[in-house]
């Protein structure tokens, strides 16, 4: 008898399958030093982890690092300014996360990705860590049919619509508490928390489940977290 899995999971995918976040970070604060300010990861938790692609963040971190500039010019002094890689073409794949995806497919379980990050920043990853062909539904903020990023449901209720699966039968997994709201708000039947380095400094308690990483997960465990699991 196969083991149990869940019949659909929506994965976010920047600091839960790749880590981006990181680098990300590391640039912003490198930039800050430049300029006087300590941008430490609580603070850039708190304002930028998990802020969709486009929404603003920044004019509600700047007066706590003492800068007087607006965010477009924050961005143009990280890009003059900083040597760190970027997460375009550094970040890796997060631990557990391939052989989650694989163990997941073999079940024949609907998968899909809902990020707040464009489309075309997602399929340029999955390229890169060899899973194109695993997570054929990616849903991003520039899609048609989203009109608000996460916490807002809209990311996940049209991850699962085009699935073509069922909000209550899908498991979601998360690194952030805006996500874990999203999920919610769209009613998946599960939410599970991966805390990456930058949000472990959040409050992810709204979950089913915390986890270390996805190596701690396999699809039993998924399917256990869902009504009459």
């Amino acid at each position: 008898m196969p083991a149990p899995a869940p019949p659909a999971v929506v994965f976010d995918f920047d600091g839960t399958l790749a880590d981006t976040e990181w680098p990300i970070y590391q640039r912003a604060a490198a930039a800050a030093a430049g300029l006087g300010a300590e941008l430490t990861p609580e603070l850039w938790a708190r304002h930028a982890v998990g802020v969709s692609h486009g929404e603003p963040w920044w004019d509600g971190l700047a007066p706590l690092l003492g800068l007087d500039i607006d965010q477009e010019a924050f961005d143009a002094h990280v890009e003059a300014v900083t040597h760190i890689p970027t997460a375009f073409d550094s970040a890796e794949i997060t631990p557990g996360a391939e052989d989650l995806v694989r163990a997941l497919a073999a079940t024949d379980a609907r998968l899909a990705v809902a990020t707040g990050s464009s489309r075309g920043w997602v399929v340029h990853h999955l390229a890169r860590f060899g899973l194109t062909d695993l997570l054929p539904t990616l849903v991003g903020r520039d899609h048609v049919e989203v009109t608000a990023g996460k916490p807002a449901p809209d990311l996940y209720r049209v991850a699962v619509a085009e699935m073509g699966a069922e909000p209550a039968t899908t498991v979601a997994i998360e690194d952030t508490a805006r996500g874990i709201a999203s999920a919610r708000a769209a009613g998946l039947g599960a939410v599970v928390a991966v805390p990456s380095r930058l949000t472990a400094h959040q409050d992810l308690g709204a979950a089913d489940l915390v986890v270390a990483s996805l190596a701690e997960l396999a699809p039993a465990d998924l399917a256990a977290l869902l009504p009459g699991g």
